[in-house]
């Protein structure tokens, strides 16, 4: 008997492709000499079980040949047991185990002897989730909650994406990212949905264990305004193992933000071997290089431990799409005066693309390193320490500040013909958490967990290309420290658990408790930059471009919150299983919450599954939305106008009455099936229904004159801005949708094809409408940009993500070759656009509606040697772009209720006498960054390298 373990790799045979599961390393297997054959003939024959000793009927076993790709298949019968006869002697042949819920198993160099059968004793690793449940045995299709599983340490090495967010963008159907332009800070920080809902509405976990949020509050994005989310990009995708993503409500289980759902970030844990990634590529345009590096390295540690490291670096330059400066809409010299225009061009000798808008994604430079280590002192204490830290420097830049709009903003002696000013950030991220597991592993034992995790996130603003204009030619054309703001965030967490096998058909009973404290800043920076600077002159205050932070808005606050949880989860039979969880938490600022969670998955067949849940959540409003203030820039018709984003603290939001901030609390139901008809196809379908109260939104810009008290009134002219907002509790909304996720592998020819279709349909739907009594009369008045709460940014929340995604992959392997083809269907997304200023003109903006749009993906990749990968794409190789915001216009519904756009223009034109310039910056920035970007066709190549194989 020859017994041997060999750890093999997917990207290294025939697994090439994006879609395909990570393989797990190879099971021990054992090779027996008996029953003797023809000399001309061997055979593979064995039993396949679990890793806890039950027996796996209908797994699919594949032996492939390396020397001629011929493959056989065969599927073990109901007592796990199969055989694989007529087999020509030799090899190297390779042994794949599919089962569905397990993880592939891959077995590499097997060598059959002529007249004899190799016997293989094959035991399967469960695909096990660590979110949702708390036992340590539950797969994906086991769980009573849906959770999707990214195998991501393959797929980051073919696909075209490389950062987090994009490559589960078209990946998990319920998820969505879209970088944004001309948004600030937003530029530089992708935000993140689950299932329509809030970027704040998802919790992230790493390793199980709570991940910090930024310090940014999104402003000026079309995604997550008000909002404040994770930066998924900080991590390093090639130290990434997997992403479990939970869609279902988990507070109760995890604590507050998991009203959409919880990510989980698994770490690599490999202790020896590592790769090398290279990726670069360009845009069909030419421009938006984007260039990464990345290394990635396994130790052992003691006889059971490891230490697993990676580095990576990457670069991304800025892209500009369809500019086109519209002398009737945006104008350099002269407004509304075509022929004065054009004289002043000449006399200036320019040209229009002498004053190109860059207008598309930032440029951005990473540098990321991550660390996840364990090390197992004896069988009943671990200790284990993971972390990471993340540099990026990020540039964008803003609208031009040009003499037709801004004339008290140009400096002749400094920018006689206008500028655009250029916004860049330096962002700071680490977080590192240390803790101990006391008690052995496995059924009948408790198990003690008790962690420390700290998390920082610092973003600095500085500008360049710009001018305070108040100083006039003495004013910097840099500001090297425009001000920023920095939250910090320390979790204490202790969590006991057991798993009783004796207790019904299993129960696992867990409890803990968990110590949270936060901080959150506002720095100021060089004072010349703020919005607040006075030096008494006419010309606004404040660097054109970013406004930094005045006296006022230098703020600093700090919380804590306290929680418990009891977490009980029971086979009630081997076929029908239920959980429940309690949790009680309370806030040093707002007080107490008490949720519950109740699940319920039954076995109605071999292969159907029906699985249900309720839960109630909560979601406490983020430390940067009770602290925030900000005079801030805004993008308007004649130019841009002053803003100010005002706290529960201010003396503005104590004399307008505004309520103060209270947490969002949720009820949501899910109920779907689990469909496993053979061992190589799989379906999930879940509906779901979330609905929110007291949701936090940023307020609609209130602006003297319209109902607000004279007190109000000269609060902002105090602070030098002629609209102000705030955070405030104005929303009812019920959430309701599907999932939909299958897959399906089967040998075809000498190769093997891989199927998976996906798709998330959602809608979200205003119930109530919460303004105060004192604000009623805001709400009601015929003028909807002087509404309490904001058109725009509700039109964001209920149709601002795609009504719809669809995922189709298609791949085939074959020997060193595989081939990839994604589609990735984007439903359709509306808002209204930016409103005019109310003292100017009497309607809304348009109801703007961008098209569904679909985009491919393709990639090949080949492995001309065992430890290296080579793969060659395109994403979007169609060049798909969505409408732009001009079409998005025609697509949607005019201001002022008129029945067509061309009624309104007509109307404008004669009430005005020149042409509309709505929608706003239709010529300058013409597109807008909704279902996903706007670059186009992206072509790349990857190179990995793997050693220690």
């Amino acid at each position: 008997m020859n017994t041997f373990t060999t750890r093999c790799s997917v990207l290294g045979l025939f697994l090439s492709s994006a879609l395909l599961p990570t393989t797990a390393r190879s099971q021990a297997l054992t090779t027996t000499t008996d029953n003797a054959l023809p000399a001309a003939a061997s055979s593979l024959t064995g039993v396949v079980t679990s890793v806890q000793g039950e027996v796996q009927p209908n797994t699919v076993i594949s032996i492939i040949s390396l020397s001629t790709s011929l493959r056989r298949s065969v599927t073990a019968n109901q007592s796990g047991a199969f055989d694989l006869a007529g087999l020509a002697p030799g090899g190297p042949y390779v042994v794949q185990v599919q089962q569905p819920g397990f993880r592939v198993q891959n077995i590499t160099n097997v060598f059959l002897k002529a007249g004899e059968a190799t016997v293989l004793t094959l035991k399967l690793n469960p695909e096990t989730v660590a979110v949702g449940t708390r036992r340590d045995d539950r797969t994906a299709l086991q769980s009573a909650v849906p959770v999707d599983v990214v195998e991501m340490s393959e797929l980051v090495k073919t696909v075209p994406q490389t950062d987090l967010t994009q490559l589960l963008q078209y990946t998990v159907p319920a998820f969505n990212s879209t970088r944004q332009t001309g948004a600030g800070g937003s530029d530089h920080v992708d935000p993140a949905s689950l299932r329509g809902l809030g970027t704040d509405q998802m919790l992230v976990l790493v390793n199980g264990k709570r991940r910090h949020t930024t310090a940014l509050v999104n402003l000026l994005s079309n995604r997550g305004v008000g909002s404040v989310g994770t930066d998924l990009n900080t991590l390093s995708s090639l130290g990434v193992e997997r992403v479990e993503v939970l869609r279902d409500g988990a507070a109760a289980q995890y604590g507050s933000d998991a009203i959409a759902g919880v990510m989980n970030i698994n770490l690599k844990s490999d202790n020896h071997g590592g790769s090398v990634l290279l990726s670069s590529g360009l845009t069909s345009e030419g421009d938006g290089l984007a260039t990464l590096l990345g290394v990635n390295k396994g130790f052992r540690l003691g006889a059971k431990g490891f230490l697993n490291l990676t580095a990576d670096a990457d670069y991304r330059d800025h892209t500009t799409r369809a500019y086109s400066r519209d002398p009737q809409v945006s104008p350099v010299f002269v407004a509304h005066n075509p022929a004065a225009e054009q004289a002043a061009l000449t006399a200036a000798g320019r040209t229009y693309s002498d004053f190109e808008q860059n207008n598309g994604d930032a440029r951005v430079r990473n540098v990321r390193g991550l660390f996840n280590g364990r090390v197992e002192a004896s069988d009943a204490l671990a200790l284990y320490a993971f972390g990471s830290y993340n540099f990026r420097r990020g540039q964008a830049n803003t609208p031009w500040v040009l003499p037709s709009t801004q004339p008290n903003e140009v400096v002749k002696e400094l920018f006689p013909y206008g500028y655009q000013p250029q916004v860049n950030t330096r962002i700071h991220d680490g977080a590192g958490t240390v803790g101990v597991v006391l008690g052995r592993s496995g059924p009948n034992h408790w198990t003690l967990d008790l962690s420390n995790t700290t998390g920082y996130n610092r973003m600095n603003y500085d500008l360049a290309n710009t001018v305070n204009a108040s100083l006039g030619a003495e004013s910097p054309t840099v500001f090297d420290n425009a001000g920023g703001f920095q939250f910090l965030q320390n979790v204490t967490n202790a969590t006991a658990n057991r798993f009783f096998d004796k207790v019904l058909a299993g129960t696992n009973v867990a409890f803990g408790g968990e110590f949270r404290a936060d901080r959150y800043e506002i720095m100021r920076g060089d004072e010349r930059a703020e919005a607040e600077y006075d030096n008494n002159s006419l010309a606004q205050q404040g660097a054109q471009g970013f406004s930094g932070f005045g006296e006022a808005s230098a703020v600093v606050g700090s919380r804590t919150n306290v929680g418990a949880f009891l977490d009980v989860e029971a086979d009630v039979t081997k076929r029908w299983s239920v959980s429940g969880a309690l949790r009680y938490e309370n806030y040093s600022t707002f007080g107490s919450a008490f949720i519950y969670k109740a699940t319920t998955r039954v076995r109605v067949t071999d292969f159907l599954a029906v699985r249900g849940a309720f839960n109630t959540g909560f979601r406490a409003p983020s430390l940067q939305q009770v602290l925030y203030r900000q005079i801030t820039q805004r993008p308007g018709v004649n130019g841009v106008v002053y803003a100010g984003i005002f706290n529960n603290q201010d003396e503005l939001t104590q004399k307008a009455q505004v309520p103060t901030l209270t947490p969002e609390r949720s009820r949501s139901f899910s109920a779907g099936l689990v469909l496993t008809p053979t061992p190589a196809f799989s379906l999930t379908a879940d509906a779901y229904m979330i609905d929110i109260d007291n949701r936090i939104t940023l307020s609609g810009l209130l602006r003297p004159g319209f109902g607000i008290s004279p007190q109000f009134t000269q609060v902002l002219a105090n602070n030098r801005v002629s609209q102000a907002q705030f955070f405030t509790n104005d929303l009812d909304t019920r959430t309701q949708g599907i999932d939909v996720v299958a897959n399906y592998r089967h040998a075809l020819g000498k190769g093997q094809l891989l199927v998976t279709a996906a798709g998330n349909f959602n809608r979200t739907r205003t119930l109530a409408q919460n303004v105060p009594a004192n604000f009623s009369s805001l709400q009601t008045d015929d003028n909807p940009t002087t509404n309490y709460i904001d058109p725009r940014q509700l039109s964001l929340i209920e149709t601002g993500n795609p009504a719809s995604k669809i995922l189709l992959g298609v791949n085939y392997n074959i020997g060193k070759f595989g081939v990839g083809l994604r589609n990735t269907y984007f439903g359709e997304v509306s808002y209204y656009d930016v409103a005019p200023d109310p003292a100017v003109y009497d309607f809304g903006g348009y109801l703007l509606v961008f098209k569904p749009r679909a985009v491919t993906d393709l990639l090949v990749s080949y492995q001309p040697a065992k430890a290296l990968t080579l793969t060659v794409g395109a994403q979007n190789l169609f060049n798909v772009k969505p409408n732009t915001i001009d079409e998005a216009a025609s697509n949607g519904v005019a201001p002022g209720g008129f029945a067509s756009r061309s009624e309104f223009e007509k109307f404008f034109q004669n009430r005005y006498g020149f042409p509309s310039p709505f929608p706003t910056n239709r010529d300058v920035y013409a597109y807008a960054p909704v279902q996903m970007g706007f670059n186009g066709a992206f072509m790349y190549l990857k190179a990995v390298y793997n050693f220690g194989l």
